[in-house]
């Protein structure tokens, strides 16, 4: 019984390291797998073995639930490790619902003016924000919040009028949000950069985002997140005065347009394969009541030496 509670224990230890390092390289590699399944393998070997030896029913029924325990366990980690999908990030603008049919709900994303609010996961009646520092665990998918960069872009005539910004190859058509997913190479610089349209005027507009140590090394930059506006025509043509630098909630005249940006951090979902938590539960719960029946078995077989 002792040699099989080791080897629970093994088992209990590679579901918590898959549970705490998700994305670790480990955890999917072909000696992960096999170890596990050996562990599993020749746990179970030792335990009904040691079924021959158990004088009484107790310690046969505890060594069963330890076995069941270690069989629980073992498969949450197996399948986890050799069938779990690679991770992937969920990324909305504000106010957007964004459906998990895997776990049949939906993300519910936060106003930009609401300071520190969390993305819920909303289900049937109950919702649940997601922790940027704990995440949240749901069946046997982890969801963690990861802060972004976005720039909120607002667009007027040189007369003040404001003019109505589109992404037609954004993931949301009206909206001013840049949520800044793609990256660009300029001064050895890894940058990120987006893009939208001003129909009105017929202008398309690129934006590449700076941070303030960056933009320091700018000339014309400042100590402060910058954003570097490139305009053209909607047939592509640079005009002139196209191209401008507006520090954070600096308005800007660019071309024939007036440009402001303001940079925010926005909340992300990563979607995350781990251990199912209810069977890591039915483990544990397994795993207690056989402790529990081994030394109560224990106890009574010493009463009763005592009382013989």
């Amino acid at each position: 019984m002792r040699i099989g509670v080791l080897f629970c224990i093994a088992v209990f230890a590679a579901v918590f390291a898959e549970l705490l390092a998700p994305t670790a390289a480990f955890v999917h590699s072909t000696w992960w797998i096999l170890t596990i399944a050996a562990i599993v393998l020749l746990g179970s070997i030792r335990v009904l073995r040691s079924l021959r030896t158990l004088p009484t029913r107790r310690r046969t029924t505890a060594a069963l639930l330890m076995l069941a325990a270690l069989l629980v366990a073992g498969a949450a980690a197996f399948s986890n490790a050799l069938f779990a999908p690679d991770p992937r990030t969920i990324v909305a603008v504000p106010g957007a619902q964004v459906a998990l049919p895997e776990l049949g709900a939906t993300l519910v994303f936060p106003d930009l003016d609401r300071v520190g609010a969390r993305v819920v996961l909303a289900r049937g009646g109950s919702r649940a924000p997601i922790s940027c520092r704990h995440g949240l665990y749901v069946g046997a998918t982890l969801l963690r919040c990861h802060e972004r960069t976005v720039v909120a872009v607002a667009a007027n005539t040189l007369a003040g009028a404001h003019l109505t910004i589109t992404q037609p190859t954004g993931s949301t058509f009206l909206s001013p949000v840049l949520l800044m997913q793609h990256t660009q190479e300029i001064a050895g610089f890894d940058l990120p950069f987006d893009s939208f349209a001003v129909p009105a005027v017929h202008r398309v507009v690129k934006v590449v985002l700076f941070t303030a140590d960056q933009a320091r090394l700018l000339r014309g930059g400042s100590n402060h997140r910058t954003v570097l506006f490139a305009v053209d025509d909607s047939l592509g043509r640079s005009l002139s005065d196209s191209l401008g630098l507006a520090a954070n909630g600096e308005r800007k005249r660019v071309a024939d347009l007036l440009l402001q940006p303001r940079i925010h951090r926005f909340p992300a979902i990563v979607v995350l394969a781990v251990p199912s938590i209810p069977a890591l539960w039915l483990a544990s719960l397994l795993a207690l009541a056989a402790l529990a029946l081994w030394l109560f078995g224990s106890r009574s077989g010493d009463l009763r030496a005592q009382v013989r």
